[in-house]
């Protein structure tokens, strides 16, 4: 299938590693100009994505409000933006009781402002266009309300109201400009990875036993059982950003396996 993505500028906030690079090969393999994002040495990824088409390093912590008109400056400077992907985020199981004041504001900065400041540069440009996609990461955490890590739930669910409030913006504004959230569920990132050995390793299991074992004590609703590749969630993604998905708007898309088990 043509996604129609050929040229399109897209920015992914937190695309060195994991899903939000997954989901910039993704891109990049539809024909796309990339801009990728990290806190520093972008240009190493950068590096290795270029065999794939046009790919722009931009360095960058968006959890620093000086930092991250930085960042919009130089995305700016490449030409608009057609496609902003807000995927920026830090998670950590903690229990409820050891989150401190600073912490819970440090997930805040991380999660929730990084995607209010760059959608609050780029929204409007995109409305006057009359085209642009905005797609933010979240997480089934956003809707189910993880016990374990609270403070991530609670700023997942920060965004999937962010996203359907400015999609509730698009109303009468043209018919190009969508904002939608994907929600993944647990996925095999590079720091899920050294979770995996490590709790493997601890528990006296093989990754393969210790990740079967996960899911049928900890995940037993997960109807694949097994964790998500970032590329299963880059597909999603490519296909919101693609102008085929017009008619998509507001929408929380569930990429999270069958976890969530209410049909609405």
């Amino acid at each position: 299938m043509n996604l129609q993505l050929q040229s399109r500028s897209v920015f992914i906030s937190g695309s060195t590693k994991g899903i939000g690079r997954a989901v910039a090969e993704a891109f990049l393999r539809e024909g796309a100009k990339v801009l990728i994002n990290g806190r520093k040495d972008t240009a190493a990824t950068a590096s290795r994505l270029s065999c794939l088409g046009e790919v722009i390093p931009i360095d960058g912590d968006l959890s620093d409000p000086a930092q991250a008109a930085e960042v919009c400056a130089a995305i700016d400077a490449n030409g608009p933006l057609d496609i902003l992907v807000n995927n920026m985020g830090i998670f950590e199981p903690r229990k409820f009781e050891e989150i401190g004041d600073a912490e819970w504001l440090r997930f805040f900065e991380t999660n929730v402002m990084s995607t209010v400041r760059l959608c609050r540069h780029f929204f409007p440009p995109m409305l006057k266009r009359d085209f642009g996609r905005i797609i933010n990461i979240a997480s089934e955490a956003g809707i189910r309300g993880l016990e374990s890590m609270i403070h991530y739930s609670m700023t997942k669910g920060a965004q999937v109201v962010i996203g359907r409030g400015l999609a509730n913006l698009t109303r009468g504004c043209g018919e190009n400009v969508t904002v939608n959230s994907v929600l993944p569920g647990p996925t095999r990132t590079e720091g899920v990875e050294m979770w995996l050995a490590d709790s493997a390793r601890a528990a006296g299991k093989s990754e393969e036993e210790f990740a079967r074992d996960f899911f049928r004590e900890t995940e037993p609703d997960s109807l694949i059982q097994r964790f998500i590749r970032p590329e299963e969630i880059a597909h999603v993604v490519t296909f919101l950003a693609s102008p085929l998905s017009s008619a998509i708007n507001g929408a929380n898309i569930r990429a999270e396996g069958g976890i969530i088990k209410s049909i609405v």
